[in-house]
């Protein structure tokens, strides 16, 4: 018995040692056309905390790695992205990858559609991804500037509190900023201050159109955009850059990362400047005011395992805002956010994540040089945990909960102390039905401590045939008033009488139906899409067309749920390698929003936007060319203007117009680079003052950076 005994520990031994054997992978990563080695191509285990970047010799070693299946993921920009699975039994494995050029990468990943990673061309849900090499060739700083240059249906105006954007007619209350998935606070007539976003350290933009409130909560009505932050994986890398154009106009950036075993950080800060410009002498409003934004964001990175990955994250902004205006005092934006997380991979396939993000954004007046005056406290909170779920083979499950709380103090809009909490469930399907079909469904709960319980729906399907891809989905969308709807009382900064616009404690929550189809031909360096969509909003909340007097003459708007809505249109999408070097792209989008109620369209609503890029690319031995000519058009628009002092309302009548920009990026030995760029070429002149354009004329733009 005694020897049985010791022959079982033996054999326990044993088997113990060969399921925690530590094994490698490593290999080399090369163009498959020309045999050249690539350096700084990422390659990482799926579902784990590995990840490394190739030598300057192509070469690549992953360690760690215990018995079990894997796969391996392989990334470089501008070539197909690449995932093979590894069995790893007791040796060490030695993998190459020979990677092929493409003009559209459909085997990119992204996250955004199903808070799961997938396939470009595997995504139910139709799905945009702006990479962080496309901004840098486009010489693109702001979020605003990449969101018109690839997302058709989008538009940014000039307002006097900065920029408002549209995204299929949708208002920008409706559409959700996300970094890494979490949500940002603070809104100017559903606005966010859009210069918080640094594009210096992203890896992709990646856009969703239509409800997704299944895993994104009340606000998406319109959409998600989802901002995702590189990580490092270089033992110490650093870049700086600096613009100059014109208005005194100054960019500067500064990035370093840096990975060491275990540890990894990534820093990264900026500074921006502008001396403004007036696009109407008469109308203070219509003003690119004076400015200058500093911000700073870190995050560090600890894995003690190849199991378990754990995130903190912290980010500082700040902006002074000099207003010209006589009704306005001077103005700081501030904003502290700051998070962690921390994910446990139970194997290459299933994970469970925990996280907490808090954001403080905060605008205060300087009603004297010294001293600040808070005028806007938002405070948001929300823990989350997440759980990935491979059922089978062809079933995975996304499943989760979520505490939301927000706090507002707002003296401007006479808002003290104002508080919202929601609870939220959520579970999200993935069926692979057939080798063709696939389908993702899900349901989100939530509670509200008003409108207590609502259950919102979502489905997509996609099926593929030859090198046509089908997409169909259907989601409800759920949005409860936000708070300054509910409290505020803010007086409108107009001469005259005074003027209030009030909040209405009766509101109802905002409802929707989204449906859309699309097909995309993908094929030999062409990808070619069509999208149509239909999204029908009910309890609309919107200020009141019309005031009341009371008593001191003073009129009084309020906010009030109106009648229907409902906005449809067609997106088009088109992208070819014309040849070898030489890339070109368009998306149109027609867009119709109508008032239920009247039959009527709404005003302040382009029917027709269009954009156009020609992206030329071409690498020598220490040399390397990027050049791109840009488009925009904007069709026509209407737009009704009260006179400040007779309250009259006159509807502007807004002509379509274009605009091009050419930018140059000469980079040499892949560390130093040189930037030129013509922007608004034509030197197109807004006759209304800005109303139509936030365009000064022709501008011009020199930088230079490092990077190594």
């Amino acid at each position: 018995m005694k020897t049985s005994s010791i022959y079982i520990s033996i054999f326990l031994f044993f088997l113990s040692a060969s399921l925690y054997a530590q094994n490698s992978i490593s290999g080399r990563v090369y163009l498959a056309e020309t045999g050249e080695v690539l350096q700084g191509a990422h390659v990482s285990v799926r579902n784990t905390t590995l990840g490394v970047a190739t030598d300057r010799d192509g070469r690549y070693e992953l360690t760690g790695l215990r018995n079990g299946e894997y796969i391996i993921r392989v990334s470089y920009f501008g070539l197909q992205t690449m995932e093979e699975a590894v069995s790893v039994s007791g040796s060490n494995i030695s993998r190459d990858f020979a990677m092929n050029e493409t003009s559209i990468d459909l085997n990119a990943i992204v996250v955004t559609g199903t808070r799961t990673e997938k396939n470009l061309k595997n995504v139910p849900v139709l799905t945009q991804a702006i990479h962080s090499r496309d901004l840098e060739n486009r010489n693109i700083l702001d979020i605003t500037e990449a969101l018109e240059t690839v997302v058709p249906s989008v538009e940014f105006r000039s307002t006097a509190w900065g920029k408002s954007m549209t995204m299929a007619g949708i208002d920008p209350q409706y559409v959700i900023f996300l970094i890494n998935g979490e949500c940002m606070a603070g809104e100017t007539f559903g606005d966010m201050d859009y210069s918080r976003i640094n594009l210096a350290d992203i890896e992709q933009i990646e856009i969703v159109k239509g409800a997704a409130s299944t895993l994104y909560g009340s606000n998406a009505l319109g959409g998600v955009v989802n901002v995702i932050t590189r990580k490092p994986v270089d033992p110490f890398s650093v870049s700086a850059s600096a613009r100059y154009s014109n208005f005194n106009t100054q960019n500067y950036r500064f990035t370093t990362g840096s990975k060491t075993g275990k540890f990894s950080n990534q820093l990264s800060a900026g500074y921006d400047k502008t001396d403004g410009y007036d696009l109407s002498v008469e109308n203070s409003y219509r003003t690119q005011e004076r400015e200058d934004v500093f911000m700073l964001s870190d995050r560090m990175r600890f894995t003690p395992s190849a199991r378990l990955d754990i995130e903190g994250n912290f980010s500082f902004f700040s902006k002074n805002r000099d207003n010209t205006s006589a009704s306005l005092h001077d103005r700081r934006n501030q904003d502290i956010m700051y998070g962690g997380k921390a994910s446990y991979f139970f194997n290459a396939r299933n994970s469970l994540t925990v996280s907490w993000n808090s954001d403080n954004y905060t605008l205060f007046n300087k009603v004297l040089p010294d001293s600040l005056e808070t005028d806007y406290d938002n405070k948001y909170h929300n823990g989350r945990i997440l759980g990935h779920f491979e059922l089978a083979p062809w079933n995975s499950l996304v499943v989760g909960a979520e505490y939301i709380n927000e706090n507002l103090t707002a003296p401007r809009n006479q808002i003290e102390q104002k508080t919202n909490t929601d609870w939220v469930v959520f579970l999200q399907e993935d069926l692979k039905i057939t080798e063709k079909l696939s389908v993702i469904a899900g349901l989100r709960a939530n509670h509200n401590e008003i409108y207590q319980w609502n259950l919102t729906p979502q489905a997509s399907a996609m099926y593929k045939i030859w090198v046509l891809t089908f997409r169909a989905a259907y989601a409800q969308g759920y949005k409860t008033p936000t708070l300054k709807e509910k409290y505020m009382y803010f007086q409108i900064p107009v001469p005259g009488p005074p003027m209030f616009l009030a909040g209405n404690e009766n509101l109802k929550p905002e409802k929707s139906d989204y449906f859309s189809f699309s097909t995309e031909y993908a094929r030999d360096g062409v990808t070619f899409s069509v999208s149509a969509y239909y999204n029908h909003i009910k309890n609309l909340i919107a200020a009141s067309d019309t005031f009341v007097v009371k008593p001191g003459m003073i009129m009084e708007y309020a906010y009030e749920n109106q009648s229907e809505a409902t906005m449809k249109g067609v997106d088009f999408m088109l992208r070819t390698k014309i040849s070898r070097y030489l890339t070109g792209s368009t998306n149109v989008a027609f867009v119709r929003k109508v008032n239920e109620a009247t039959g009527k369209e709404y005003s302040n609503m382009r029917n027709f936007l269009a954009g156009a890029n020609l992206d030329y690319d071409r690498r020598w031995t220490n040399y390397e060319l990027n050049m791109n000519l840009q488009g925009n058009f904007y069709g026509k628009n209407q737009l009704d203007l009260m006179d400040e002092r007779t309250r009259e309302v006159t509807r502007l009548n807004l002509k379509s117009f274009s605009l091009w920009k050419f930018n140059m990026t000469h980079t040499f030995r892949s560390n130093y680079h040189v930037k030129l760029g013509i922007h608004n070429i034509l030197d197109f002149i807004d006759e209304t003052g800005g109303y139509n354009s936030g365009t000064p004329g022709r501008t011009y733009m020199v930088g230079l950076g490092i990077r190594f």
